[in-house]
């Protein structure tokens, strides 16, 4: 049997967790697949230089939906090395931030991005990130010294992005600082764009109630279902995100998609940047328990009106239970106006090619 003829290690796997890949994720999965063998060859010489260096990464580009993350992530699941690590982009900056803030308060210290680095190595030697996008202008003008020690040590990076290297932080605050890093992407992995076809999310939610009341047992376990095919191939976590310092708690993500109950999301003091941050980050929600918002809940009504926005504004998607269907949610007085948006975004939201109640 030649190699065409075989399954890959990443198509194996996505078949038995009852993935069906396209022909564009194929030809992705076995990039990973030969980057595997690859790292499995050699991860008994991974501490000389002069081999692991040799070893190039994956960038992986494309649109949202094409499956990115969940080819990086099977691969990440089934690499056969200890010292490997999965990460968001920017929860890697925060850590690298503050272990750099920290390291520079010892006057002693030369260079904290180095001494940063080499803690980093002692752990990692490949490192996974999801989602690679670079907007604020403090990572950017770190990321080429630091990535620069990182792949002097023989760091392998595979990163996923919905932007091909040369787009990244681009029109940003003296970019021309940037640019030695995109070359450095470029040098040290090889870039692939993610054919363009369907959005795996729409095709499963075309159809779909995504809006179903009321609060019972029967629309959570259909809710419970709806994000176990849709995360298929990942492990849900407990996340932790960090916005402006403060904590804000993730019961469970996986493959992008976030579950809350609602009053985590809308009776917790959060603001409207919190949300921002939540839409960034997740390409979709999973919200149970929605109450009906009446005079007695106008701080969860106002909360409820600032996630909307910004779910809406990044065209995330929503899948809810709640006591009654979407025109009777709110019964108060004082954000009657700006409600009124809000039902009008909801019902868009829910009409992803789908019925609404």
């Amino acid at each position: 049997m030649n190699e065409d003829q075989k399954l890959s290690l990443i198509e194996n796997a996505a078949n038995k967790l009852g993935i069906k890949l396209d022909s564009g994720q194929i030809k992705i999965a076995r990039e990973f697949h030969n980057l595997s063998k690859l790292i499995t060859k050699n991860k008994t010489i991974f501490n000389f230089f002069s081999e692991s260096k040799k070893i190039k990464g994956i960038y992986l580009f494309g649109g949202v939906g094409r499956g990115k993350s969940m080819l990086m992530d099977i691969f990440f699941q089934n690499l056969d090395h200890k010292k490997k690590r999965r990460l968001h982009f920017h929860d890697f900056m925060r850590e690298m931030h503050r272990q750099i803030f920290l390291i520079g308060k010892n006057k002693k210290n030369k260079d904290p991005i180095e001494i940063a680095v080499e803690n980093f190595m002692k752990k990692v030697s490949i490192l996974c990130f999801d989602e690679m996008e670079v907007k604020d202008i403090a990572d950017a003008m770190i990321l080429y010294r630091l990535f620069k020690n990182l792949f002097s040590k023989g760091l392998i990076l595979v990163s996923t992005s919905n932007q091909k290297p040369e787009n990244l932080y681009k029109n940003g605050l003296h970019r021309e600082r940037f640019l030695p890093f995109i070359k450095l992407i470029n040098d040290y992995t090889y870039v692939y764009q993610m054919d363009e076809g369907k959005d795996w999310r729409e095709v499963f939610l075309n159809g779909r109630n995504t809006w179903l009341y009321p609060n019972d047992e029967k629309n959570k376990k259909i809710l419970d279902s709806f994000f176990s095919e849709l995360t298929k191939g990942f492990v849900p976590l407990k996340e932790k995100l960090i916005v402006s310092g403060r904590e804000i708690m993730v019961p469970s993500s996986a493959g992008g998609i976030a579950r809350f109950d609602f009053k985590d999301l809308c009776e917790a003091p959060l603001a409207v940047g919190d949300y921002i941050e939540i839409a960034d980050k997740y390409k979709g929600l999973i919200i149970y328990n929605i109450p009906i918002l009446d005079k007695q809940k106008n701080n969860e009504a106002r909360r409820f009106i600032w996630l909307i926005d910004a779910l809406y504004d990044r065209k995330c998607f929503l899948m809810c239970t709640s006591q009654t269907e979407i025109k009777k949610i709110y019964d108060g007085n004082e954000w009657k106006f700006e409600f009124n948006r809000t039902i009008s975004r909801l019902i868009e939201m829910s009409r992803i090619k789908n019925n609404v109640n």
